[in-house]
């Protein structure tokens, strides 16, 4: 199993720091896949309030769900509002989007993002730290952020996830920003 009993919450420059320190030995992702929760959305989300024990809990509910699936992993890392949770192990490959399970990193990102807005409020402080790790990710990967996915291109899963609000040429422009920062 490749979930985390104590899941790690990071404000951005420290995700990028830890994540420096990975191997990637035994399986090495050809690029990031990008979700959105839908459930919990935003507003469910801040519901019992932001926070590393908060969050963390969240992540464990999380996890036990998909333990209840029958997965062996689940989306390695959840995108909030306040932290970039690690989920499950980033060394390994996750479960996240039938297409790209073996091949992506699974980043999702908290909130409803076919009704929830993007560019302002809690919306846009999970776009800005999704931002930050997807950067880190492929940088510290050395991949080109073109080849991010959105889930909706795993046609076969029939999600509209990232949402309808997240453009994908405004995001991989914001990575590529961020990566030559």
């Amino acid at each position: 199993m490749t979930f985390l009993v104590d899941p790690r919450g990071f404000a951005a420059a420290e995700f990028k720091t830890h994540i420096s320190t990975l191997k990637w030995a035994n399986w090495r992702p050809q690029f990031v896949t990008l979700h959105n929760t839908a459930e919990p959305n935003l507003k469910q989300w801040a519901h019992f309030g932001l926070g590393k024990a908060q969050g963390a809990q969240r992540i464990r509910n999380l996890n036990t769900y998909y333990r209840k699936l029958g997965w062996h992993s689940g989306p390695h890392l959840f995108v909030a509002p306040d932290f970039i949770w690690i989920a499950c192990d980033l060394e390994q490959d996750g479960v996240h989007a039938s297409c790209f399970n073996k091949t992506s990193i699974g980043v999702e990102m908290v909130g409803d993002f076919s009704t929830e807005a993007f560019d302002s409020g809690d919306g846009a402080k999970v776009r800005d730290n999704a931002v930050a790790a997807v950067a880190a990710l492929y940088g510290v990967l050395k991949l080109d952020p073109a080849t991010l996915r959105f889930h909706r291109e795993c046609k076969r899963d029939h999600h509209d996830c990232p949402g309808a609000r997240v453009d994908k040429p405004d995001f991989v422009a914001r990575v590529k920003t961020a990566l030559a920062a």
